[in-house]
């Protein structure tokens, strides 16, 4: 046993090497040689993940009872591990996003994004803002906006989208009005190096939200987003990459984000 205080021998590890490599391959917290090509055309993505069916549906079961703070937020392990590096990595000086519940995964983000260092407005927009925490409220740099996705163009003003600061972060867990929502952001708000987060494209997932005891038997979530963002991105083929540092990062599609990772060119 080593005497106190002084330095244990560990060269029998790859310790240092492992250290090594990371400052040689890693940049902004990214290994910039993971995928030989990181960015790929949508129509070149499959609708098939690398996990079965029942890993998700044991995470589907879980998801519903994570909290953040104290503050119900139904994020899945995946999301909490690739959230934080993604933010790290774009240091967006915006994030929207659409959908917000409990108002914790804005409060969640905000934390992230102080935590390295980003100054970033985090905007959260919900159709009832009712369930939002008085916690997340009470942010100076979270700010919540209550409206109708279904009327984006009065959510978002097209003056309003174009003066934001960029980088943005557009991620999208609302999932109504999907064409006319992508549209008016490429438009008046997407621009080159900005990412668009697409949440929920899994179509394993139980179509009833909240816990199994409560929601009961439930049908799948379907396949329909995809079918609707499949359209919008045969449309913009030229604007958009998949990135497949966040939806292959646990292996193919090993995200309740299938193909859902997408950054503006």
């Amino acid at each position: 046993m080593a005497e106190h205080g002084t330095i244990h021998d560990d060269s029998h590890t790859d310790y240092h090497a492992a250290k090594a490599m990371a400052a040689a391959r890693m940049k902004r917290g990214v290994w910039t040689d993971r995928f030989a090509e990181r960015f790929e055309p949508f129509a070149a993505r499959r609708m098939d993940c690398g996990l079965p069916r029942e890993a998700i549906d044991r995470v589907a079961e879980g998801k519903n009872y994570v909290s953040y703070r104290g503050i119900g937020m139904a994020k899945d392990p995946f999301d909490m591990v690739l959230y934080p590096i993604l933010l790290h990595e774009i240091a967006p000086k915006t994030v929207i996003e659409l959908g917000a519940y409990t108002g914790a995964s804005a409060l969640w983000m905000a934390d992230t994004l102080a935590t390295s260092g980003i100054e970033s407005r985090v905007i959260s927009v919900d159709i009832d803002l009712s369930l939002i925490d008085e916690r997340a409220k009470s942010r100076g740099d979270i700010e919540f906006l209550e409206g109708d996705c279904n009327r984006i163009e009065t959510l978002f003003p097209p003056d309003f989208l174009e003066q934001l600061p960029h980088p943005l972060v557009v991620i999208d867990d609302a999932h109504v009005n999907i064409a006319g929502v992508y549209r008016h952001f490429h438009e008046h708000a997407l621009a080159r190096g900005d990412y668009l987060v697409i949440e929920d494209t899994i179509p394993w997932m139980p179509g009833t939200f909240g816990p199994a005891s409560e929601a009961g038997e439930s049908e799948a979530w379907g396949d329909w987003k995809w079918r609707e963002i499949e359209t919008f991105f045969a449309e913009h083929a030229e604007h958009y990459r998949v990135d497949r540092y966040y939806t292959d990062f646990f292996g193919y599609n090993a995200t309740w984000n299938w193909n859902g990772f997408v950054k503006r060119l």
